[in-house]
């Protein structure tokens, strides 16, 4: 596609002085407004903005294709070379700036080195690329973390629904209380690192071609990193040692946390029915809004609200757009997040967004609930019940590694961060078991 350099540039210099001031060693003070972690639509990379510039940057750069996105971050990449946060500054003002002190944001990341740098000023166009691809991150809520193992109170039951709470006019009032159960995950630490030789970005430069080979490096990590995150979100396993990635335990992974495919197994929890259907007959196949239907239902009749969202495979998405074209005038589509449309069905809950998750992240598994037959999980979720817990910075962050530290003649940049999942109520969330047998 063609550029509109014009407009892009323009886009930059309104943008590029606010941004710049990430990269200054006192950044990390948050200004009066916005000192709740909430307040932030990204989360703890954006305290150098207010609430108002976050939430504008936010809908600007969403709105632009991945190439304008790509362009911005170039420039920006350039001007902000050897200018970020040194690591020490930058965990210091995440201590002083946390109400709790953690002790363990000062574990965040090896500072032995003291010249690497957070570079704070790629955080808008950084996350930005990284929900075109994974738009979902913006969505979850994101939560500091309490220790290496983050611990909550799960809410297995509101309480006893069966006896009244009308009370007489001098009446004692009825004591209830919900049933909880404490659950823990582990902040998993995530890191890797990309580059480029000296070599060859001057043959780049030399040879005129119009791509920069640090940003699109970048680009690739950022785009790796999304991949494996939502592979773990879904199907992540550090709980069951036996687990394998053709079973719902899913592949055993110590060093990562535990995804939505075990924690809404039905041998897991029960507290919420799964439901269990055949899409891809082709004969007589199962109706996507059917399931959906008896998703919610099953889901409202145990805690009274809907669920918010589905995430299935694209080929889900694809045989529920195949059942839909032949009664459909227009494309139904709904704005998943500020600039992203994602395609949307009418359900008994109402308009509800289905997210498509790309490649592995999802995959399929035998399921021993559904007669030991191959599925593909979709997951129907309340988003208020489920939270990523992080240490550092919610969402990725880049280090820049000056020059010749590795004893090598090339730039280096590490995409990190240190994150798990919770899932706060079992009672809110299910998953659709899609058969993909065909008769």
């Amino acid at each position: 596609m063609t550029l509109d350099l014009k407009e892009l540039n323009r886009l930059l210099d309104e943008l590029g002085p606010v941004v710049q001031k990430a990269n200054q060693s006192e950044a990390g003070e948050p200004t009066p407004d916005i000192r709740k972690e909430d307040d932030q639509p990204y989360g703890r990379p954006y305290d150098f903005l207010s609430k108002g510039d976050s939430l504008y940057f936010q809908r600007r750069l969403n709105e632009l294709s991945w190439s304008e996105k790509g362009y911005l971050f170039q420039r920006q990449l350039e001007v902000g070379v050897g200018k970020g946060v040194p690591i020490s500054a930058w965990q210091q003002n995440a201590i002083t700036n946390d109400p709790r002190a953690n002790e363990f944001v000062q574990k965040a990341l090896d500072t032995s080195g003291g010249a690497a740098l957070i570079r704070q000023d790629l955080s808008p166009f950084i996350t930005s690329m990284f929900v075109s691809v994974f738009p979902a991150w913006q969505r979850i809520e994101k939560v500091p973390a309490n220790g290496l193992l983050h611990a909550w109170d799960q809410l297995t039951s509101y309480g006893d629904g069966t006896s009244s709470s009308f009370i007489s006019e001098l009446g004692t009032v009825v004591d209830k209380t919900g049933t909880y159960v404490r659950a823990t995950t582990p902040i998993a630490q995530y890191g890797q690192r990309r580059g480029v030789s000296f070599r060859q970005q001057f043959a780049v430069q030399a040879g005129g071609m119009a791509w920069d080979s640090a940003r699109i490096e970048i680009q690739n990590g950022l785009t790796q990193l999304a991949h494996d995150l939502q592979k773990t979100i879904f199907q992540g396993n550090a709980t069951n040692s036996g687990g394998v990635s053709t079973d719902e335990n899913g592949a055993y992974d110590a060093n990562a946390f535990t995804g939505l495919r075990y924690l809404l197994n039905s041998s897991v929890t029960t507290a919420t029915t799964s439901v269990n259907f055949a899409p891809y007959l082709t004969s007589s196949p199962a109706n996507f809004v059917t399931a959906f239907n008896e998703g919610i239902t099953n889901i409202a009749n145990n805690v009274g609200v809907s669920p918010t969202v589905v995430y299935a495979r694209m080929n889900e998405v694809g045989q529920l757009s195949n059942q839909q074209i032949s009664i459909q005038r227009t494309v139904d589509r709904t704005e998943f997040i500020p600039g992203v449309m994602v395609p949307a069905v009418m359900t008994a809950g109402g308009e509800m967004p289905i997210l498509g998750v790309p490649g592995d992240a999802i995959g399929t598994y035998t399921s021993t609930a559904d007669s030991s037959r191959t599925v593909a999980d979709m997951y129907m979720v309340n988003e208020q019940f489920l939270q990523i817990p992080y240490l550092g910075d919610a969402n990725p962050m880049v280090i820049e590694i000056p020059p010749g530290v590795s004893g090598q003649l090339t730039r280096l940049w590490i995409v990190a961060g240190l994150w798990g999942l919770a899932l706060i109520s079992n009672l809110h969330s299910v998953k659709l078991r899609a058969e993909t047998r065909t008769s």
